[in-house]
């Protein structure tokens, strides 16, 4: 053995590329045995792309601790680094590779040739990774909804409303170091719950228009919320008709202000108090007075006196 297994406590991505380097070695060791061990060299090759996509998504905070968030977070870098080349489909095929040789380790239906194949795919992908960590991360846009709702569930914001993953990461925003899951994306969540502003990296509330008619981001329907123009801006609330209906049928509307509203508020709770003062003064205070004004008692019926003697 040429590589060296990582420290127990050693969780950096740096670890797990070596332990991808490791597991590479492993599998080609496996399948050189005689017989061949094809269920150990398939699964070998099978964790040497886990740990590389592992080590990626540390460097962007993503976790990868299930099957599917390992496909999310290739597909997710394949489409930053390749989108629509060949180089993307080449390496969506070798990952398809890889994939067999993880569904080979469980049911033994791939022949030596086969899985050789696929520890060859494993090194491309495992080499093509380290070269994305060395160089760093492409500027990214998000272009549609399966872009979006990948990176949320990379995020870990998909279980939010759509209308706050629309704000935090809409549709056409760019990114130029990568969509990380860091103390600024969880400060816009915050807000974008809060109704308030986004700041920062977040502080285009929408992306790319999403209707013909909204070209220029203007248009009322550009959002994905109805309620929500281009911008993300909410419109005023409708005012509340008020006063008959006049002969045309229209009611009139009269919008009131907070001004006015308050002064309501406060008429009505000097009247409350007013009430409460009355019925205070001429309140009697003491059980003396209760009887003088021949009030029952309290509990409606007097009590009777005891003497006690010691």
């Amino acid at each position: 053995m040429t590589i060296a297994l990582p420290p127990i406590t050693d969780n950096t991505p740096a670890a797990n590329m070596q332990s991808s380097r490791r597991f590479l070695e492993h599998a080609t060791l496996e399948l050189a045995k005689e017989p061949p061990e094809r269920l150990q060299a398939s699964e070998k090759g099978w964790g040497a792309i886990s740990q590389a996509v592992k080590a990626v998504g540390k460097d962007r905070r993503w976790r990868s601790n299930a099957h599917r968030r390992t496909h999310a977070i290739l597909n997710q870098i394949i489409y930053e680094q390749w989108d629509g080349t060949d180089t993307a489909t080449e390496l969506r095929k070798d990952f398809l590779a890889v994939q067999a040789l993880h569904t080979n380790y469980h049911d033994n239906v791939s022949d030596v040739p086969t899985i050789q194949a696929g520890i060859q795919s494993a090194q491309r992908l495992v080499d093509w990774l380290e070269q994305v960590r060395q160089d760093g991360h492409q500027p990214a846009v998000i272009k549609d909804e399966n872009v979006q709702a990948r990176l949320a569930y990379l995020l870990e914001i998909n279980h939010l409303d759509q209308d706050v993953i629309d704000q935090v990461i809409p549709i056409g925003k760019k990114s130029d170091d990568g969509f990380k899951k860091d103390g600024q994306l969880g400060r816009a969540v915050s807000r974008a719950r809060a109704g308030k502003e986004l700041h920062g990296p977040y502080a285009t509330s929408r992306g790319m228009p999403r209707s013909e008619n909204d070209k220029d981001g203007d248009d009322d329907n550009g959002g994905s919320n109805p309620h929500e123009d281009g911008r993300g801006n909410r419109p005023s609330p409708r005012p509340r008709p008020s006063g008959p209906t006049p002969a045309g049928g229209q009611p009139t509307f009269t919008p009131k202000s907070k001004k006015n509203g308050a002064s309501i508020i406060a008429a009505k709770l000097g009247e409350t108090s007013q009430l409460r003062d009355a019925a205070v003064d001429t309140a009697p205070r003491s059980g003396r007075e209760r009887r003088k004004q021949g009030k029952p008692w309290r509990g409606g019926q007097q009590p009777t006196k005891v003497n006690i003697r010691m």
